[in-house]
């Protein structure tokens, strides 16, 4: 047991040396949600701004809180999306060394398969861990500067679900990964998933802007829950603010469909979904990827497939027949 942890603890660093030693890999991954927050600040932003006050035209609204209001709703959507794209690309790491054959020489040595895979799954956690926080660092460092209405308890709460949204996507990133055996598959695969989670979250359009059917079909998507319970941490205080200064009767009415049109409540087939609720459902998410996660291991290890070279396994087929 006692050498079986001084080896996860070489092999993490080695994966985490490896990952700090491509400089253009690190930048990527930091690019990639920073480009979503750009398009936000030159296109969307105006978009959804003016969506807000056309719907609260006869009412005098505060105007940075408007702002806000949508600045959180992005900064949700672009954390939410990077905790899964961010761990999605760093699973390259373990694809290259499966299809440059580092992984095969590691598992000639007296390395364990179920050692080697909990090795990737806690570089990934690291790596996406470290960049998510780089970029809620900014986003904070935004808010604070354009409008700042997060109380104590929203910062730490969001952190928090940032934290689980992490390990949430490092498992499933983990096990889907498993299955890719070269870069140009994996690279096709994060092109795609980068391109359609956006808009599956949320972070691009709220979801109830999309048809019924969609909006259903996100419901089976864990992130949809993070990137909804974050949208409620980001943008509450800034809605406080928005519907102070309306008539009595009217608040009520305009919280409601603001918080309809912006996603920070789901419609599961003609039941309301909200902030508690998205809680316990991402908490059942990740338990169950916990125990795929478990499963998988425990079955590719016994059937001997775990990180499995298909290469390795038709080049002894071939030897035999030759031998014949």
């Amino acid at each position: 047991m006692k050498n079986d942890l001084v080896i996860l603890g070489n092999l993490i660093r080695r994966g985490l040396k490896m990952y700090l030693s491509d400089k253009m890999a690190v930048f990527l991954s930091i690019l990639s949600p920073l480009i979503i927050l750009f398009l936000y600040l030159m296109f969307l932003g105006d978009i959804q701004y003016d969506s807000v006050v056309a719907k609260l035209s006869d009412y005098a609204v505060n105007d940075d809180a408007v702002h806000a209001f949508i600045d959180g709703w992005m900064m949700a959507g672009a954390l939410a999306v990077s905790c899964i794209t961010v761990s999605f690309c760093a699973q390259y790491l373990m694809i290259n060394d499966r299809e440059g054959g580092a992984m095969q020489d590691m598992l000639t040595s007296p390395i364990k398969r179920g050692v080697l895979s909990v090795s990737y799954l806690i570089v990934n956690i690291v790596i996406t861990t470290v960049i998510v926080g780089i970029i809620t660092a900014l986003a904070f460092v935004y808010l604070a500067a354009t409008g700042w209405y997060l109380s104590g308890a929203d910062v730490g709460k969001i952190i928090g679900m940032l934290l689980l949204s992490v390990l949430s996507a490092s498992l499933f990133t983990t096990i889907i990964c498993m299955l890719f055996r070269t870069q140009s598959a994996h690279g096709g695969a994060s092109g795609i998933l980068s391109a359609a989670i956006g808009f599956f979250i949320g972070a691009y359009m709220p979801i109830a802007i999309f048809p019924k059917a969609i909006q259903y079909f996100v419901l089976f998507m864990p992130g949809s829950y993070s990137a909804g319970v974050l949208r409620n941490l980001f943008m509450r205080g800034a809605m406080e603010s928005v519907v102070a200064g309306l008539p009595a009767p009217a608040v009520e009415p305009v919280k409601q469909g603001l918080m309809e049109s912006f996603s920070m409540q789901m419609d599961a087939f003609g039941k309301t979904i909200y902030e508690k609720e998205m809680w316990i459902i991402f908490a059942c998410t990740l338990v169950v990827f916990v125990a795929a996660y478990i499963v998988n291991q425990v079955v590719r290890t016994k059937t001997h497939t775990l990180f499995a070279a298909p290469s390795l396994h038709m080049s002894a087929k071939k030897g035999k027949k030759s031998e014949k």
